[in-house]
């Protein structure tokens, strides 16, 4: 149960962060900045990615 609940945070989270850079504008700033967007964009999807493969491996394991 556990697993699911952190996985379907993970899942939210993450495709938050992505549909907010989807639909969003580009990194802007000086380049520091904008390597720090690239970089919460890339977590993002991980987090969105490992969310979605816990929320999955605990839903088929419970049913």
């Amino acid at each position: 149960m556990r697993n699911r609940i952190f996985g379907a945070i993970g899942i939210i989270w993450g495709g938050g962060i992505l549909l907010v850079r989807a639909f969003g504008q580009g990194p802007t700033g000086s380049g520091a900045y904008a390597a720090g967007q690239n970089g919460a964009v890339i977590f993002g999807g991980l987090m969105f990615v490992v969310g979605l493969y816990y929320f999955v491996k605990s839903w088929k394991r419970t049913n």
